[in-house]
């Protein structure tokens, strides 16, 4: 049992860890490396300014920079500063009669100047320079200001100034352009985790690696920010975990986040009301889940155009796989534009939970039908505490909306390295039934009149030559575009003028594509034929222009031929024996002739009687 001395000497003892383990050199220093440089070259070649301005976001080390400097200028050890010498030390403990500390927001006026100003003139007692760190400089007075700039315009040669401010705009430029300055950064998150590393090896702490990429984002480039938060987490468990961060911060983990999503694209309204209420209790924070809701859409747009996850800023690749199949570009930024609409309240409401929730039931109500995410179960609402309540392999019947050609470069594709794997159609939900689709065209396309040369729609026969020039010529990234603007052909199905097209494409999966052309592939052969049907082709092609943005010739081949198909292309590929890419022409197409109108008999009648140069006929 301890006394009441005791407990004063634990409390005393107690250091926090911003203070303990703040940097005593410049290579203890996370990032500024631009700072670190100049001034170690200023050090060695003698050149020291008289005053120096550090301007930055707070935690950056402005203050810690300043001590450091204060320290080299004055060492007198070989390597500067040493923090061995007398000067480094009495410097480090805040002791040192010629370096002398001052907070601008508590003495900020006139006569606290004029008072720094009548000292300056005296010689250092033991230091070579005597060196002024007035910090929050911005916080001065202009009465104050104007009286330290006659010192600044004629500084005793043995004085060194270092202003430091997270607001240089609200100072003087007449005292700005007597200092050199120095832009701190906010701390790459990268270097901010070395630190931490180093903190918690030091302090004999087991920690997650992922804890510490939270922790770097939490302090958004402020390195004692860093360590506060650090510490905090810390003082709630000695084990430095993803879930004991998000438990202390009210922080729901990107699992489910993602989760949280899936909840909106499948319109689940009352799981994801659920979610809320649960969030609610746990205390979330609602506008920073709200800007990590849009930094993962950005990441998913990011991706979806790029295919890179190197330039994504906190997406992994096994978070992309669980939500970029089910997700188009579109719907991700329509979601974050509803969130920025929130945000802007946040500020002008004491409740930014009700905004959020009206943001959410607007994202449910835009989400379009036909794009839902179909699961045999519905999907719980999310658990904030921390106990998985989607399961990793949720049972979803509608198959990720990405082919097996898809990859993730930009080259042009390697249909060996791509083709000789099982290739995974682009699986669309269920629609409309065969029959109908058959009604839709027995209603709707002309019967050819009768030729001798007529089409037959039940049996059209494609060149492989055409599907050889089409593969030789294909690129990824033209494949995934086309995918990725696939799926939208669904929603055309509720319009009665473009039902038709809509309905005899929507099952087809594109498979491989050029710049000017494309393969897909059906289940059935009426499908396959009624596409490749000269007299449907042609209109097809140009629903598909509106639909993909450009114009596209296609071939539409048999589900079960094209592994056949594609082993062949493989052989001639390794053999050599390619040919080289052509101009597109799809020979099983006729070309294209104007449909002639049918007249009616009072038409052909007017016509018989005044000619067809008098009779003008009206659509």
């Amino acid at each position: 049992m301890y006394n009441k001395g005791d407990w004063s000497g634990l409390i005393m003892a107690y250091k926090a860890l911003y203070r303990t383990y703040r940097p005593q050199s410049f290579e203890d220093l996370a990032g500024q490396d631009h700072v670190k440089k100049t001034l170690q070259n200023a050090i060695k070649e003698g050149k020291i300014a008289h005053a120096y301005l550090f301007a930055g976001p707070r935690g950056t080390g402005k203050t810690t920079v300043a001590k450091i400097f204060a320290k080299a200028i004055n060492c007198n050890g070989d390597h500067v500063p040493c923090n061995q010498c007398d000067s480094c030390k009495a410097i480090t403990a805040g002791e040192h009669p010629d370096v002398i500390e001052i907070d601008a927001a508590s003495n900020n006026g006139v006569d606290e100047v004029r008072d720094l100003i009548d000292k300056v003139k005296y010689a250092p007692i033991s230091a070579k320079y005597k060196v002024y760190i007035i910090d929050e400089v911005h916080m001065m007075s202009p009465g104050a200001f104007n009286a330290l700039l006659k010192t600044l315009e004629e500084p005793p040669a043995h004085i060194v100034f270092i202003l430091a401010t997270t607001e240089p705009h609200k100072i003087l430029p007449t005292i700005i352009s007597r200092c050199q300055r120095f832009d701190f950064k906010r701390v790459e998150d990268q270097d901010i985790e070395q630190r931490l590393t180093y903190v918690l090896q030091s302090e004999n702490k087991h920690f997650e690696p992922e804890a510490l990429e939270i922790i770097a984002q939490l302090a958004d480039g402020g390195m004692r920010d860093a360590l506060s938060i650090l510490e905090q987490c810390l003082a709630f468990n000695d084990d430095l975990t993803v879930a004991n961060i998000n438990q202390v911060y009210g922080l729901l983990s990107i699992q489910d986040k993602i989760k949280f999503i899936k909840l909106l694209l499948n319109k689940d309204m009352k799981a994801v009301l659920e979610s809320l209420d649960t969030m609610m209790s746990a205390s979330i924070d609602m506008k920073r889940l709200t800007f990590d809701l849009i930094d993962i859409l950005k990441d998913i747009i990011i991706y979806k155009n790029t295919q890179s996850v190197d330039v994504l800023f906190v997406l992994r690749q096994s978070h992309l796989d669980s939500i970029i199949p089910y997700i188009l570009v579109d719907e991700a930024f329509d979601m974050i534009q509803i969130f920025i609409e929130a945000s802007e309240h946040y500020n002008q409401s004491t409740n930014a939970h009700t905004y959020f929730e009206l943001a959410v039931l607007k994202i449910c109500n835009h989400i379009k039908e036909d794009h839902k995410i179909q699961n045999e179960e519905v999907i719980q609402p999310i658990n904030t505490q921390n106990k998985p309540v989607i399961d990793d392999q949720e049972v979803i019947n509608t198959q990720p909306v990405e082919s097996a050609l898809h990859s993730h470069s930009y080259e042009k594709l390697d249909i060996e390295e791509v083709m000789s794997e099982s290739v995974q159609p682009v699986q669309v939900q269920e629609t409309i039934k065969q029959p109908v689709v058959e009604e839709i065209i027995e209603d709707n396309i002309e019967e050819p009149q009768e030729d001798d040369h007529e089409e037959n729609i039940d049996h059209i026969e494609v060149s492989f030559d055409d599907i050889l020039n089409i593969l030789v010529q294909a690129k990824r990234i033209v494949l995934n575009d086309i995918q990725d603007r696939w799926q939208v052909i669904s929603k055309y199905r509720y319009n009665l003028n473009t039902a038709k097209f809509a309905t005899m494409l929507c099952d087809g999966k594109p498979v491989a594509a050029g710049e000017n052309a494309f393969i897909l592939t059906f289940k059935h052969l009426p499908d396959v034929n009624n596409v490749n049907y000269s007299d449907n082709y042609h209109l097809l092609k140009q629903f598909l222009k509106e639909v993909l943005g450009q114009e596209f010739d296609f071939i539409a081949v048999l589900e079960d031929d094209w592994p056949q198909m594609r082993n062949k292309f493989i052989e001639l590929n390794r053999s050599g024996q390619l040919p080289k890419p052509q101009a597109i022409i799809l020979h099983h197409i006729k070309e294209y002739q104007e449909p002639k109108p049918q007249l009616t008999d009072a038409q052909k009648l007017a016509i018989e009687m005044f000619g067809k140069d008098i009779v003008e006929i009206e659509e």
